[in-house]
């Protein structure tokens, strides 16, 4: 989302202190291998060096023996750090993905999948809200944070704001999209030419095996989802749109 917020300088730099739990534990891995596999070959060094004492490398016996043991107790440390790392889960409001930081958020910070600036005040995620672009009809997300919007797919200024300006809250109320509250049925219709894509779409969107999606595919058109959020329908079509396969959503219709 292409929000043109007015942010602060120290409340990006508080926000960028929120490390990502997967990040941190993906650098504890790193210094732990980057410990256990030298430590390990000096050792072996350190061993030889002891055994053949005429070996040209063997004037380096006790550097070999001192360092090779603390990059192995260094491995080990790194290890043991990276279970201590905490677990804070964070639900995008835009897309409902699960973001994981090491500690609850007290600020903006950006999704992981949709990439988008998750509204954040006191530790409280703000409500967003929907509006769509009057030139293109993209839908486009903001919230009471934002102070300005700028259209995702054809970059014009979409105004979200104006109740001091009689013109401005006209133009605000003729683009504006109230937030959908009712459940919608993800239907695949067709999956499209690009196989192995749409496969890899549906496993990771369906969480099922590789036979059980291909099943799906073949019985189209196939209810995928029922009673999601519009939101999430919205986005998982365009996934499959972009898959080269086509897909609808409509209000769950109850019994």
């Amino acid at each position: 989302m292409a929000d043109n917020e007015s942010t602060k300088e120290p409340e990006e730099k508080k926000a960028a202190a929120v490390e990502r739990s997967t990040n941190l534990k993906e650098i504890y891995y790193q210094r732990a291998f980057f410990g256990f596999v030298p430590g390990a070959v000096l050792i072996l060094f350190a061993i030889l060096s002891w055994a053949y004492p005429s070996a040209a490398f063997a004037g380096f016996k006790w550097f070999f023996t001192i360092a090779g043991p603390l990059g192995v107790i260094y491995g080990i440390w790194s290890l043991r750090e990276s279970k201590k790392i905490e677990y804070h889960e964070l639900i995008c409001p835009f897309c409902e993905e699960v973001n994981v930081f090491t500690e609850d958020p007290g600020d903006d910070v950006r999704c992981d999948s949709c990439n988008r600036q998750v509204p954040i005040v006191d530790g409280e995620i703000l409500q967003v809200y929907q509006v769509r672009c009057g030139f293109c009809s993209h839908l486009n997300f903001y919230s009471d944070k934002s102070t300005g919007l700028i259209c995702e797919e054809c970059d014009r200024v979409i105004p979200i704001s104006g109740e001091d300006d009689p013109l401005a809250k006209e133009t605000f109320d003729k683009f504006t999209t109230r937030d959908d509250d009712n459940p919608y049925d993800l239907i695949l219709l067709d999956p499209g030419k690009k196989t192995e894509l749409m496969i890899s779409v549906l496993q990771k969107m369906l969480a099922l095996n590789r036979n059980q999606v291909k099943e799906i595919m073949e019985a189209t058109p196939s209810l995928l989802l029922t009673r999601v959020p519009f939101r999430k329908a919205d986005m998982l079509s365009k996934d499959i749109i972009q898959a080269g396969g086509r897909a609808d959503y409509s209000v769950t219709k109850d019994d």
